[in-house]
């Protein structure tokens, strides 16, 4: 593994020319998007500005004047404007290490580009639970356009207290292009599935699909065992969209039962025909191999499935 030292700025054509090296695995830069915003929240108390949480510091000590406040209030928030729109899909928070860690339990991480209630009505794509005193808890989520993040505790009479937060536009790195993709039957190039191109005409031959068969499947091969973060499927737009309804995405190292049998990353209930939809694996699945199955009689049909990791 190559690591970089912390002074020195990679341009992102370096960092992807770098991680495309067949073998090579890169701890790569990713910019804290959040240092270039605007933070304010709904109030300050205690001397503790909005600005402070996104300041470079992930000091824990209140006292030494790195984290923010707000009074005690109902619906506390805090939020930082980004320069621009951005595809995010990480965000860092860094909770009070001095005192109160229970504080935070139960904020909302939001992100959007509405003002509308103070960009509090924004995608929520995150819930904290519980975060110990001092502790940093990263937040992976599939990517979300917006300019404005929010974090938002939803009751009367609390604080909100940050340290550090820190958000991370997505790589965007599709693995399933450097692979090479089969399926069950022929009835059209497997390797459609992952050309790069999300046109949802089936009939235009943009599309992959099987013969009516007992549990269809279709399969990328990554050639190396990556950490997937979470998948796009494209489903055909023109036709019989019902189709890819209760297909499996399985990933793993395995070709046993021709990959059927590895992990459960999600189960599609439906797409939107001509839509995109993401899938987050309910915990972060190691493999080579990204299947798709329909666990019945049917036709497997897929207009595009990118695969996202490291």
């Amino acid at each position: 593994m190559l690591f970089f030292p912390s002074n020195i700025q990679m341009m992102p054509s370096v960092i992807l020319s770098l991680m495309l090296l067949p073998g090579l695995c890169v701890t790569a830069f990713r910019e804290n998007i959040a240092l270039k915003g605007k933070a304010t929240q709904s109030s300050t108390g205690y001397t503790g500005q909005a600005m402070f949480a996104v300041d470079g510091n992930s000091d824990t000590n209140y006292g030494h004047g790195t984290c923010t406040h707000t009074v005690l209030e109902k619906d506390p928030w805090w939020r930082v404007e980004l320069p621009h729109t951005y595809s995010v899909d990480m965000v860092t928070i860094t909770n009070r290490g001095d005192c109160c860690e229970e504080r935070i339990n139960g904020a909302q991480i939001r992100i959007g580009n509405s003002l509308e209630n103070n960009g509090n009505n924004n995608h929520l794509v995150a819930t904290i639970g519980s975060l110990q005193s001092g502790a940093t808890e990263t937040y992976k989520f599939a990517p979300v356009k917006g300019r404005f993040v929010n974090i938002v505790i939803p009751g009367h009479q609390k604080y909100l207290t940050l340290c550090e937060v820190k958000v991370f536009e997505g790589e965007n790195l599709n693995l399933a292009l450097r692979g090479t993709a089969t399926q069950s039957s022929l009835h059209s190039l497997a390797q459609k599935a992952v050309d790069g191109n999300r046109n949802f005409n089936l009939k235009n031959g943009f599309c992959t699909y099987t013969a009516l068969e007992s549990a269809p499947w279709w399969r990328v091969d990554l050639h190396h065992t990556y950490t997937i973060h979470y998948v796009a499927l494209t489903n055909q737009g023109d036709c019989c969209s019902y189709c890819l309804n209760g297909a499996e995405i399985r990933i793993g190292d395995s070709l046993q039962n021709d990959g059927k049998d590895n992990p459960l990353c999600a189960t599609v209930s439906s797409i939107p025909p001509g839509q995109t939809e993401y899938f987050v694996c309910t915990k972060f699945l190691k493999g080579r191999y990204m299947t798709a199955v329909l666990p019945r009689v049917g036709i497997l049909s897929l207009c595009e499935m990118e695969v996202f990791g490291q």
